[in-house]
């Protein structure tokens, strides 16, 4: 009887919905688009319906709404951060595009039993995407993904749903918007909300940025200098760019997006003061809203001293676990014997490198946790590896296709991280104490692969060929310099476990990075009140 008169109850509202499309949705894939998203949240809200009664019940001392830009490396930070929200005790909804949402949906159940130890709430909400069915979306980057998100997405879903929030009993307090999404403070500002941009790269690389667009007001065209001074971060060449700087106009949607750092009433940087003290300190100065660290914006079970339970962002509704065969095969090797070999959730190398990294690490007689997947094109990753190259390193190498970092990086077998460099991965070395070994490709990489090795010293960038590729014997060296000991990686190890103590450090409570939260807390609650 309960099953058949709650069906008809989600029958008669859906019926409701759909005759009574929401009047902001204006999807241009037309009313079929409507009529998902209008189903969607509907069924939506019946599956949660406890957690809505609990929020229409209880008066948080503030509601944020944060909008990530759909992929691994901005969602999973900007999760972590509406978490760590939800431990002051704030509502926080967390609002995903439809692509994106039934990845991000995993992590309902966790999140859920999490909040039950934290006095705010983290609840999922999705928007339409606005992306036409005909257009294919994975894990790759799309690159009409990004031209839609800068120059056609509308928003008019995020619109619609903060209407919603406004006329419940906990008003939207501020929108935390990923800094690839300009259309967002648009509507906020609309709305009449204030608003908050969050920088998921490091706050070297938004200087740069605000470099070039504000101090040399780059245009998009002619040539850079073969090296140049910026402020607090000294010398630079072309490769140590952002990508972007490689193509004539590649930059100005970037330099868009600071446009939009006039009107935030915050700027939030997953970082930390001590690791980009200088040119936070610069920044501030340049910039008219506060310049908040809250980082390293991680699972906080990977800090030293945080809470246990913490040890997930996203997917599955159980904590992340590595994979029982690689724990063993970890557990197995003595400390500091493994390199772990990982370029990121997107981040595709050529078929060309894939060969010369198989063929260094297996001449540096190393052992090897290798995570891969086919790159894109490629169905099989055997065709792209050296003939028999499995079989000979069976005994002291482990190729996988997924693992959790974290967890790895924590191994005590663990002696150096080979990395594209993205942020995440480079936050997660610095949080893990591990050096790195840099193989940077595209975007934020080049520069943070600088940092990595010139500022903070906590790794050494291995020498590309003419053609671009880091040949077999650059990786049999820069391995075997990091795994056989030697002064210089005895000195980046120490320097590695200094900032690992120092991110942990900043997101205890009373660190830098806590203290900011609390303060964006604080400003919130008064606007709340």
């Amino acid at each position: 009887m309960i099953t058949f008169v709650s069906s008809y109850i989600k029958r008669a509202i859906i019926k409701q919905a759909i005759l009574h499309a929401n009047p902001y949705v204006k999807d241009p894939c037309g009313s079929y688009s409507i009529f998902i998203f209008t189903v969607g949240f509907v069924l939506q809200s019946m599956s949660s319906l406890e957690m809505e009664n609990e929020i229409g019940r209880k008066k948080f001392s503030g509601h944020v709404v944060v909008v990530p830009y759909s992929t691994l490396g901005h969602t999973n930070p900007m999760l972590q951060f509406a978490k760590n929200l939800a431990s002051k005790g704030l509502l926080v909804s967390f609002v995903s595009l439809h692509y994106d949402h039934t990845r991000i949906e995993k992590a309902r159940e966790y999140l859920n039993r999490l909040s039950l130890a934290v006095p705010g709430l983290v609840r999922l909400e999705w928007i339409p995407d606005e992306i036409p069915p005909e257009v294919p979306i994975d894990r790759h980057i799309n690159d009409f993904l990004f031209y839609h998100m800068h120059h056609t997405m509308t928003g008019h879903g995020l619109e619609s749903l903060l209407l919603r929030f406004n006329a419940s009993a906990n008003p939207v307090s501020c929108v935390v918007y990923d800094s690839f999404l300009p259309w967002v403070p648009k509507i906020a500002a609309k709305l009449s909300v204030p608003h908050a941009f969050f920088w998921t790269q490091s706050a070297s690389v938004f200087s740069l940025y605000h470099h070039f667009k504000t101090v040399e007001k780059w245009h998009g065209e002619g040539n850079f200098p073969e090296s140049f001074n910026v402020p607090c971060l000294g010398e630079f060449n072309i490769r140590d760019l952002p990508s972007k700087f490689h193509r004539v106009g590649g930059a100005l949607d970037f330099f868009g997006d600071l446009d939009y750092v006039t009107d935030a009433s915050w700027v939030l940087i997953n970082s930390f003061d001590e690791l980009e003290h200088r040119v936070l300190d610069y920044l501030s100065r340049l910039v008219r809203a506060p310049i908040l660290t809250v980082g390293p914006s991680i699972p906080s079970a990977f800090l030293e001293g945080g809470n246990p339970e913490d040890k997930q962002v996203g997917e599955g509704s159980e904590p992340w676990e590595v994979p029982e065969f690689i724990s063993k095969w970890l557990d197995s090797k003595p400390p500091l014997s493994v390199i772990y070999v990982s370029f990121g959730s997107i981040t595709s190398i050529s078929p060309n490198q894939i060969r010369e990294i198989a063929e260094g690490l297996e001449r540096s007689q190393q052992s090897f946790l290798w995570v891969i997947r086919p790159p894109k094109g490629h169905q099989d990753l055997n065709p792209l590896l050296p003939p028999g190259f499995l079989e000979r390193i069976q005994e002291r190498g482990l190729m996988v296709e997924w693992c959790v970092q974290l967890e790895v990086l924590s191994h005590p077998s663990m002696g150096v991280f080979m990395s594209h460099c993205g942020w995440n991965s480079t936050l997660d070395a610095l949080s893990s104490g591990v050096p790195m070994l840099t193989l940077e490709i595209w975007t934020d990489q080049p520069p943070n692969a600088k940092c990595v090795a010139d500022v903070w010293k906590i790794g050494r960038r291995m020498k590309k060929g003419e053609d671009g590729v880091v040949g077999m014997q650059e990786i049999e060296r820069c391995v075997r310099s990091g795994m056989e000991g030697g002064e210089e990686f005895a000195e980046l190890r120490k320097n590695s476990l200094r900032w690992k103590e120092a991110a942990a450090r900043a997101m205890r409570p009373g660190g830098s990075s806590d203290a900011n939260l609390s303060r964006f807390t604080r400003e919130l609650a008064a606007i709340a009140a």
